[in-house]
């Protein structure tokens, strides 16, 4: 799919995990076509989701990236990220072994229908400007449950099928 730059954003996600309280987070560094940057970030404590650690986040992050653009009306995302499932277990290059993963993996194909979703690694902390601010933003969001309270990851892949 080809789409002009009105159409398509960028995206850079972050996951991470407060050991201490249990909270799982994301952050997203969303880039639009008119220069200007919107920061996202979020967090949750399900138990399940919180065994992955910050594998969730890392999950949440690109999940919430793909959903802001479809509801915005993007037709293609560029998604940067530095844990290489992000892409990975979308692809197939890696197997979902957990009910989480196939969760986010099924839910990732299924938006591809709405949306071209691009994916490109970057490494981390190697002082990519955006990817380090997704970082510190989901840094930001294991201080806290709710803000916004992110949805179980299993929760999201509903909306996949309500479309």
């Amino acid at each position: 799919m080809t789409v002009s730059d009105e159409k398509s954003i960028t995206a850079y996600v972050d996951g991470s995990f407060n050991v201490e309280t249990g909270v799982y987070s994301f952050g997203c560094v969303f880039l639009p076509w008119d220069g200007s940057v919107r920061v996202l970030c979020g967090s949750g404590n399900d138990p399940d989701n919180a065994k992955q650690r910050n594998v969730t986040g890392e999950m949440l992050g690109s999940m919430n990236a793909v959903l802001c653009a479809i509801k915005s009306g993007y037709k293609a995302i560029d998604i940067y990220y530095d844990y290489q499932g992000i892409e990975s277990w979308v692809t197939g290059a890696w197997k979902s072994k957990n009910d989480l993963t196939r969760s986010y993996a099924m839910a990732m194909k299924g938006w591809m229908s709405h949306i071209d979703i691009r994916f490109h690694k970057v490494e981390a902390h190697t002082g990519v400007k955006y990817n380090e601010i997704a970082d510190k933003m989901a840094k930001r969001g294991a201080l806290s449950v709710g803000i916004p309270e992110t949805r179980r990851i299993e929760d999201m892949e509903i909306w996949n099928q309500e479309k």
